[in-house]
C-alpha cells in the first residue's frame, strides 16, 4: 500500500488548461473517487500520475518520493482504461500473464499468479477463452486482474465501466470495491458518475475547471457541499433565492414564507441576498382536500410535472417560492395530478446555505 500526493499540478493544452494548482492526498490503501464533468480534467491527473503525461509543473509523490522524473514503466502503477484493451490474440490467462512476462518472472509463479487473479474476479472457468469469447464485463474483470498481477503500489481506473449497461456496472463496480478492500490496495478511480462515486468511495474529490472544488466523504459531498458546483453536481439540489431578514435572528424571507437557519456560523447581513438548497427528498407534499388554505407551517404549491422513478415518484411544483422538485413515495404520488392544489413542507433543518 502506497500514498499519493499531487501538489499543484498544472498541465494545459494550447490556450486550455486542463490542471489549474490540482492539490489532492491519497491515504495509504484509501479508495478515492475524481468525479467531474467531462473535461474537467480528470482523466489528464490520472494520466500524469501513471506516467502517460508530464505535468507543466507540480509534484507527483508516492511515499513521499517524487516520481515525475520517472517512465510509466518504473512508477509500478495499474491501470485499467474504459476501453479493455486486451491483446486479441491471448486467451484471459495470458493476457494477466502479460506484465509478469516482461518482468520476466518465472512460469510457475506466472501462472499461479494469474490463476489466482483470475478466481479473484471470478473467472476460473474462464482463463482459456479469447476476449471475443467474453462479455464486455468478463473482458472488464480481466483487464482488472491484469494490472493487478504486477503487484502495483496504485491502482488507477479511468471510467472502466462506462461502456458497459448499466445492471453490468452495478455489479462490476462492487466487484472493484470488494477486490479492493481485500488486497488493502491504494485505488484512485476517475469517473463521471456520481452515483458510482457516492456508492464505493471511502472519499470523492469533485472536479471542476481542473480544480478540486471538494473532497470528503460521500456523505459530506452530497449532505454538506461547500460550493454551488458541488450542490448543483452532486445529485439534484433546489435552489431558492431568499433575503435576510435578521443576522441575529437568522432568519431569510423566501416569497413569502420565513425561515430559521440553523445556527452553524450564519454571517449574512440583514438585506443581503441569498441562495439556500434543498434537497428533493426533503420537500414534503399533501393533497390539498378541504378548504382554500393549506395547513398551518406549509405552503401552497400547484403541480407542473410527475416523473415515475420506480420506489419514488419526482414532483415538480411551482410554488411562491419558486420551481420546486420533490421525491415522494410512490404510493403517495398515486393520486397527484397536473396542474393539482398541494400543500408543501420545507423545513428550516433542510436548507443549506453555501459559505461566502
Amino acid at each position: 500500500m502506497s500514498s499519493v500526493q499531487l501538489r499543484a499540478l498544472r498541465r494545459t493544452f494550447g490556450e486550455t488548461a486542463a490542471l489549474q494548482e490540482l492539490t489532492l492526498d491519497i491515504a495509504s490503501g484509501e479508495f478515492v473517487s475524481m468525479l467531474g464533468p467531462s473535461g474537467c480534467g480528470k482523466t489528464t491527473a490520472l494520466r500524469i500520475i501513471a506516467g502517460f503525461e508530464y505535468p507543466d509543473s507540480g509534484e507527483v509523490l508516492v511515499d513521499g518520493k517524487d516520481v515525475l522524473g520517472l517512465p510509466a514503466n518504473r512508477r509500478n502503477m495499474g491501470m485499467v482504461f474504459q476501453a479493455y484493451s486486451l491483446f486479441p490474440n491471448m486467451t484471459a490467462r495470458q493476457n494477466v500473464e502479460f506484465g509478469m512476462r516482461i518482468r520476466r518472472m518465472s512460469h510457475e509463479e506466472r501462472t499461479t499468479r494469474a490463476a489466482a487473479l483470475l478466481d479473484l474476479v471470478g473467472l476460473a472457468a474462464m482463463m482459456d477463452r479469447y476476449p471475443r469469447q467474453l462479455s464486455g464485463g468478463q473482458q472488464q474483470r480481466v483487464a482488472l486482474a491484469r494490472s493487478l498481477a504486477i503487484e502495483p503500489k496504485v491502482l488507477l481506473l479511468d471510467e472502466p465501466l462506462s461502456a458497459l449497461d448499466a445492471k453490468v456496472r452495478v455489479q462490476l463496480r462492487e466487484e472493484v470495491r470488494r477486490i479492493q478492500r481485500q488486497l488493502g490496495i491504494t485505488a484512485l478511480y476517475v469517473t463521471h458518475d456520481q452515483e458510482e462515486a457516492l456508492s464505493i468511495s471511502d472519499r470523492v474529490a469533485v472536479m471542476s475547471n481542473g480544480r478540486v472544488e471538494q473532497v470528503g466523504t460521500p456523505a459530506e459531498i452530497y449532505g454538506a457541499p461547500k460550493t454551488a458546483f458541488v450542490a448543483s453536481f452532486v445529485g439534484t439540489m433546489n435552489r431558492l433565492e431568499g433575503t435576510v431578514v435578521s443576522q441575529q435572528d437568522r432568519t431569510v424571507q423566501v416569497g413569502s414564507t420565513r425561515f430559521m437557519m440553523a445556527n452553524h456560523g450564519f454571517e449574512r447581513a440583514a438585506g443581503e441576498r441569498i441562495d439556500l438548497y434543498a434537497r428533493p427528498e426533503d420537500v414534503g407534499i399533501a393533497m390539498i382536500t378541504n378548504g382554500p388554505e393549506p395547513p398551518p407551517g406549509t405552503f401552497e404549491g400547484k403541480v407542473t410535472s410527475v416523473t415515475f422513478l420506480g420506489p419514488v415518484t419526482r414532483v415538480g411544483l411551482m410554488t411562491d417560492l419558486g420551481p420546486l422538485l420533490a421525491d415522494v413515495s410512490s404510493a403517495v404520488a398515486l393520486g397527484l395530478s397536473l396542474d393539482g392544489r398541494v400543500a408543501v413542507k420545507l423545513d428550516s433543518a433542510s436548507l443549506r446555505t453555501i459559505a461566502g
